[in-house]
């Protein structure tokens, strides 16, 4: 008698369990370097498939377009937006709220 779908799926997850992060801890080690890689103008896809290559790093080119996304390049706009909230506000650009009205703007 053959298992029912669920069955099978529950076989199959078991079997894989956290293949989303088996990559993670290469691709950390490797960040600085992949970082000034991109840095010096080389694309994603030169970086992964010299370490392809090299055997450094297994997963997919798709997998690590992710990874690169999710830890270097949101690790760019974060540290942009703190850069920006420090930076004092400059009066004279943008809308200005004065919550005081006037009586000849009311009329």
């Amino acid at each position: 008698m053959t298992k029912s779908l669920s069955e099978r799926i529950a076989l199959h997850t078991d079997k894989n369990k956290n293949t989303s992060k088996q990559f993670l801890p290469a691709f950390i080690a490797l960040k600085p370097e992949i970082v000034k890689a991109l840095a010096d103008g080389w694309t994603v896809r030169q970086v992964w498939n010299t370490l392809q290559h090299e055997k450094k790093i297994k997963c997919s080119y798709q997998w690590f377009r992710t990874l690169v996304n999710r830890h270097v390049f949101e690790d760019k706009k974060k540290s942009q937006r703190i850069e920006e909230s420090k930076s004092p506000p400059n009066d004279h650009e943008g809308f200005c709220f004065n919550s005081t009205t006037e009586k000849e703007e009311l009329i």
